[in-house]
């Protein structure tokens, strides 16, 4: 970021003095894609981080539930939550495969 920064700052003094700018055509977009890639790859990991912490939490609850009621019920537990963990584990096979196939857009001007 600090480098994009830098040659936004630069371009407009350039600019602002009147010197020649045709370097900025160049070295704008090319940080520029930089800094949104590191941006991109933060909100994925973001993402995939989140979802495995909602598997940790449902994975506590169950395993507090099986602390507080007595083992007969433990069967009736675990064909309930089933359901529950098929879905976060199927949230989070699709979370991978989108931060792993998803392509990276940056648009240019």
């Amino acid at each position: 970021m600090l480098i994009f920064l830098s040659q936004l700052i630069a371009a407009l003094v350039f600019s602002w003095e009147g010197r020649d700018t045709t370097v900025f055509i160049y070295t704008i977009p090319s940080t520029g894609g930089i800094f949104g890639a590191a941006i991109i790859f933060y909100l994925n990991k973001a993402k995939i981080e989140n979802v495995f912490k909602g598997k940790v939490e449902f994975l506590k609850l169950k395993l507090e539930l099986m602390k507080v009621y007595p083992p007969e019920q433990h069967p009736e537990i675990e064909s309930e939550l089933s359901s529950v963990d098929a879905a976060l584990d199927s949230k989070i096979d699709q979370t991978m495969n989108e931060a792993i196939q998803e392509e990276i857009k940056i648009q240019t001007y």
